[in-house]
């Protein structure tokens, strides 16, 4: 079972093992899944992080003309329905999708973004998701939404037995990172059909680190690596 002083310990390993480069870096969690079907339990889960990231995800908002004006107040971006109408060129879809992390809209709205914009967000995985609260009613305060999709990251398997999702940035507290880690790590597994026991490994690493195991010393994490 993965602790989190083990997580807190990793992430000092990693600032000892990690050059300096002139940006920050982005921490990233990889866990290594065993014993179950992948592609039959995909893992498809937002998390709202203890500590939101030095870098915040961006966040647009597809809303009716009259919403328009306030939500510009809080949200990196806003399509209003009348842009929304006039949108057709995929390449403007496809940059949007590009730019911009999650999408919330009006439930109102959803049957005109289906039609212009899902052949594209669909894939992506981008489509104002109702489960995670992205698809809200006229009267909802966008606000609130935007606040936690701010906080939040989505994590996917993609079919793969790794499931590698981002937990912070280099220039945040290890606390803060070890926080992060563990509530990124705890909602994972417990979306497993057996928990802990479909981990094979746990890692962490830096954008341009040797990644580390962790509950692992460097030296353990590098001969397991091969390096």
């Amino acid at each position: 079972m993965v602790k989190k002083e083990e997580i807190k310990k990793t992430v000092e390993n990693l600032r000892k093992v990690t050059k300096k480069r002139n940006f920050s870096q982005a921490v990233d969690l990889i866990i290594n899944v065993k014993n179950v079907d992948i592609k039959k339990t995909p893992i498809d889960q937002f998390i709202t992080l203890p500590h939101t990231f030095t870098k915040k995800p961006k966040v647009c908002a597809i809303l009716d003309d009259d919403f328009v004006k306030k939500a510009q107040q809080i949200a990196d971006h806003v399509v209003s329905k009348s842009e929304l109408e006039r949108i057709s060129n995929a390449r403007e879809i496809k940059k949007l999708g590009k730019n911009y992390d999650f999408f919330v809209s009006q439930a109102n709205m959803m049957g005109l973004i289906a039609t212009k914009f899902g052949r594209i967000l669909g894939p992506l995985g981008k489509m104002p998701n109702p489960k995670f609260g992205g698809v809200v009613a006229p009267s909802t305060d966008i606000a609130s939404v935007v606040d936690k999709f701010k906080k939040s990251i989505r994590v996917m398997s993609k079919n793969e037995y790794i499931v590698k999702t981002r937990v912070g940035y280099e220039n945040m507290k290890d606390e803060e990172i070890t926080d992060n880690t563990m509530h990124v790590y705890e909602t994972i597994t417990h979306a497993l059909p057996h928990g802990e026991h479909n981990v094979k490994s746990a890692i962490m690493k830096f954008t341009m680190s040797r990644p580390l195991i962790i509950g692992e010393t460097i030296e353990e994490s590098a001969l397991k690596n091969g390096k």
